[in-house]
């Protein structure tokens, strides 16, 4: 969605990678490695191999990427850090399928009348309640699907 867009925004959601829950996550798995390597004497690689899922978590901690996620009367549109922007209007929606999957998180897919499918990325994807009903709100039709294998 350009900067300069004057039309108002129906649905807007944003969320930046530095949270507390990111913060707590990091600081809880860099003291239990410490525990490890100072109370069971850990070796060195395994203190450095316990070590290296801490980095795209720093990484994240120190870019602090921005995900938007915004729906008007115009178009639904998603930015964020690894996949660029998207902006698709609305009239070439064909609808939207809301799965949840078995480990209870969400995914979205945006189905145009192309017969293309869109996947919104996790980081830009808004809580699944206040989303399906500003989608059902825009005259978008939704299709939720509960824990499907395929």
């Amino acid at each position: 969605m350009p900067d300069g867009d004057a039309s108002p925004a129906v649905y807007r959601y944003s969320r930046a990678a530095r949270t507390p829950h990111l913060v707590m996550a990091l600081a809880l798995w860099a003291a239990g490695i410490l525990t490890i390597s100072l109370y069971v004497s850990a070796a060195v690689w395994i203190t450095v191999v316990l070590a290296l899922p801490l980095l795209p978590g720093l990484w994240d901690l120190w870019r602090n990427p921005t995900a938007v996620l915004a729906l008007d009367n115009k178009g639904l549109s998603w930015r964020n850090a690894t996949s660029g922007s998207t902006d698709i209007p609305l009239g070439r929606i064909s609808h939207i399928r809301l799965d949840r999957r078995w480990d209870f998180s969400h995914r979205a897919t945006v189905h145009t009348d192309n017969g293309k499918r869109l996947r919104i990325p996790p980081d830009c994807l808004p809580p699944h309640q206040g989303f399906e009903q500003a989608l059902s709100a825009a005259g978008l039709r939704v299709e939720r699907h509960h824990f499907q294998i395929f």
